[in-house]
């Protein structure tokens, strides 16, 4: 488990907060962990050439 500390500006705060009503959650931080499943995330080496990257 990671525990991550942000500061959401009032924009964001209210959309967190309309997402949390709609959706009948109790807290921010299941809004926002329910939030981040929409996106997908790849992991990339940036300053490796693939060729050692993948090199076992």
């Amino acid at each position: 488990m990671t525990k991550i500390q942000i500061d959401l500006d009032e924009e964001e705060d209210e959309i967190v907060e309309i997402y949390k009503l709609v959706n009948n959650l109790k807290t921010k931080q299941e809004a926002i962990k329910k939030m981040v499943k929409y996106f997908k995330a790849e992991i990339k080496p940036k300053n490796l050439k693939d060729k050692d990257y993948f090199e076992v």
